[in-house]
């Protein structure tokens, strides 16, 4: 009789990272918000990433003030995503 090969658990996505690009005091703002619940959070000017943490790497995806544009989602993790969306740093 042959033993069940073990089970591995699923693989656990990686969490998004939101490209977004609006006006520099109201990214400020949006990036406060996410900071204080435990997102990393980093900008440039008019540009903004915005990444969940692990244990909500499924949540749904955050609503964005009206004059906030989502450029894209990334799951390449926030450094990544950072250099992606806002350039090298120097």
């Amino acid at each position: 009789m042959t033993e069940p090969a073990p089970s591995t658990p699923p693989a656990v996505p990686a969490p998004k990272s939101y490209l977004l690009l609006g006006p520099p005091d109201l990214l400020h703002d949006v990036l406060v918000e996410f900071d204080d619940i435990g997102w990393a959070v980093s900008a440039d000017r008019w540009q903004a990433v915005i990444t969940a943490p692990s244990e909500e790497a499924d949540s749904p995806e955050p609503g964005w003030p009206a004059q906030v544009t989502l450029q894209g989602i990334s799951r390449d993790g926030h450094e990544a995503a950072c250099r992606e969306h806002l350039g090298p740093t120097e």
